[in-house]
């Protein structure tokens, strides 16, 4: 049976991407794709590269495309440092991305999420090293998602403050790159807040990952459920000189809707509603 939506969770469905990993879509998520036509940001990662050929991968672009959905990709992430002062650790890490990134032309993508895996405690004391290294390679595949027309999203996750990702992305003028901003992990795992954070890289913000937490864990829960500051962030939307890309990260079925609820109750659509 056809679940009965309001006409403004009808519009969010048409302003966002829903986060999907491609191992779990099965009949059941592929019905529900095809039901309600979200958009898609699609997660490539480790097991997906390692258990399906290239074929699979263009099979499933063309099934997606009939559907004329509008799609983003999340590239692997998991223990992938471009960073690395190790080259073993670095080349195994390009080694992933540049498989997943042969692959992730098909779809013809409006951003690639990357994230930036830059970890205080863990390369402060050889930053310099670590910078050294990782332009180079952002560069590469900011160039590679320009030759596809999209462009190069980088995440936070871990990182405690904005500095070093202000420092990335003065380094990235003129190239296919920008920001994806995770409220949840910033709320999550920075010192800083929300409101700090847009002001240090306002300027290069493209993306917005969406996810609730209560400041504790990455909870990954429905807008709403815990205690991000999404007025402000309704605020700053309305602000924007660029509308942005909107990636809600739901990570159980039950929790889709309850999200898109809350993109709702917090007015999320008519910011959205305003940017051109």
């Amino acid at each position: 049976q056809m679940k009965r939506i309001s006409e403004e969770v009808s519009e969010a469905i048409s302003q966002v991407f829903i986060t999907m990993q491609v191992k779990k879509l099965d009949d059941t998520a592929r019905r529900l794709i095809e039901e309600h036509r979200f958009n898609l940001e699609l997660g490539i990662g480790y097991y997906s590269l390692d258990l399906y050929p290239p074929e699979y991968f263009r099979e499933l672009s063309r099934w997606l495309r009939k559907l004329k959905l509008r799609l983003t990709v999340h590239a692997p992430f998991n223990e992938l440092f471009l960073g690395a002062p190790d080259s073993k650790i670095r080349k195994a890490s390009v080694d992933r991305l540049n498989r997943a990134f042969a692959v992730i032309r098909y779809f013809r993508p409006e951003s690639v999420v990357l994230h930036l895996n830059y970890e205080e405690k863990r390369f402060r004391f050889v930053y310099d090293d670590w910078f050294s290294f990782i332009i180079p390679n952002l560069k590469r595949y900011a160039e590679k998602c320009r030759m596809m027309g999209s462009f190069l999203s980088i995440e936070n996750v871990y990182e405690e403050t904005p500095e070093a990702m202000n420092h990335v992305f003065r380094s990235l003028r003129g190239y296919a790159a920008g920001h994806c901003v995770d409220v949840g992990h910033i709320h999550a795992f920075s010192q800083t807040d929300l409101r700090h954070w847009l002001k240090v890289l306002g300027r290069y913000v493209r993306q917005f990952h969406l996810h609730d937490n209560g400041g504790g864990r990455d909870a990954h829960g429905p807008i709403g459920s815990g205690s991000i500051d999404f007025d402000y962030l309704r605020d700053f939307i309305a602000s924007m000189r660029r509308k942005p890309l909107i990636t809600l990260e739901p990570h159980r079925e039950e929790h889709i809707w309850e999200t898109l609820e809350g993109y709702v109750r917090f007015r999320l659509n008519e910011a959205m509603r305003k940017r051109r």
